[in-house]
């Protein structure tokens, strides 16, 4: 039996993927023959219960865009099968960007890796805003992108920290095909203590060329049916009722429920930025805000500009998955249409998760 040291590359982000999953329960049964972390590609066997995933890991660097948008960032993706990286039949791909500001992850579709055309660069885009998600949490934020490689022309993007990272290793598939309904395997956040580094220096037991993991925590998973989503944004509780609904099932429903409207509120976003470049305004359209991030109780979810460029635009969403024509309006959206009145935007945004634009003139409420 074979007993070796681990040796990190700290030029990279794959330590920290390991010293991550070592501080929310993960345990190393055996590393590779080499004891390496590799810069990139780590090939990563997790087991959890009965259930395994056999991945290769790549993690670069969030930057800015480079393309003069101050909204907007990039994980730079510089390795892809065009460049020379060969598949592999038992192992999946996976693309991380680390964003070394605020220690939060970006999940990035890993078909990214089958572009890069003659420069073999496949770098992927998204918006500020998904950094901004609070700890704990798990944002998927999906964005309008042209390239017929991504099912109707929406790539998916995950924000999380490292309580939510052993969740999307097992479910970043679902993640990133707009399947997911929250509740998958390992789902929720994991307690994470602080890494014991000393773990990194012990000698483990060495074998081929993975690093084995094995969890010490257990969590179910469970899926959530369309019809009681539809339940729920229709205000239906006699069929919640009927189902007996347990509160914790309630939580999950109303999860998937806020994933939906942030669906619908990326959209819109992207379609008031697109709205002011087209007229010329590009700084504007750079400082289009989604309120919503921030505070809960503005009675808007996004601040726009006017076609003038100056005038100020509130706009208030109302997402859902369904087609139900009734939605709700709070005391404090209906003191803000008041507030601002011909400026004040009611934006309906039904089936939010097939949606990729809404139509550039917008259902505006009338001065109350």
């Amino acid at each position: 039996m074979n007993y070796v040291s681990l040796m990190p590359d700290r030029r990279g982000h794959l330590t920290k993927v390991i010293e991550d999953l070592l501080s929310c329960g993960w345990l190393i049964e055996t590393i590779p023959m080499d004891g390496k972390i590799p810069r990139n590609g780590l090939k990563l066997v997790l087991k959890a219960d009965a259930k395994e995933v056999r991945l290769r890991i790549f993690a670069y660097k969030v930057t800015s865009s480079g393309r003069s948008r101050p909204h907007e960032r990039r994980v730079e993706i510089t390795t892809t099968y065009k460049s020379g990286l060969n598949r592999l039949r038992t192992f999946s791909d996976v693309v991380l960007g680390m964003d070394v500001t605020s220690g939060k992850y970006v999940g990035v579709d890993s078909r990214r890796m089958k572009l890069g055309g003659s420069t073999h660069n496949a770098s992927s885009f998204f918006d500020l805003e998904g950094l901004s998600v609070k700890s704990g949490d798990l944002l998927i934020n999906p964005r309008p992108v042209a390239n017929p490689l991504f099912s109707g022309g929406i790539e998916h993007h995950s924000f999380f920290d490292r309580s939510r990272l052993s969740e999307y290793l097992f479910n970043q598939r679902e993640i990133h095909s707009g399947l997911y309904a929250f509740g998958g395997f390992l789902s929720g956040p994991i307690p994470a203590k602080t890494a014991d580094l000393s773990a990194m220096r012990k000698s483990y037991q060495s074998s081929g060329d993975a690093f084995v993991l094995r969890a010490t925590i257990r969590r179910r998973k469970q899926r959530i049916p369309a019809e009681l989503i539809a339940a729920v944004e229709e205000k239906d509780f006699t069929r919640l009722a009927r189902k007996r609904i347990s509160p914790e099932q309630l939580k999950q429903i109303m999860s998937v429920c806020d994933e939906i409207g942030v669906l619908g509120e990326q959209v819109v976003l992207s379609a008031e930025r697109r709205r002011l470049r087209r007229l010329g305004f590009k700084n504007q359209a750079s400082k289009v805000e989604r309120v919503s991030l921030w505070s809960v109780g503005e009675g808007y979810d996004i601040l726009s500009f006017e076609n003038d460029g100056i005038t100020k635009r509130y706009l208030e969403v109302k997402a859902t998955n369904g087609n139900s024509v009734i939605v709700d309006v709070s005391r404090g959206e209906w003191q803000a249409a008041r507030r601002f009145r011909r400026h004040y935007y009611l934006v309906r945004v039904t089936r939010a998760p097939a949606a990729t634009q809404i139509p550039p003139v917008m259902a505006t409420s009338n001065s109350p």
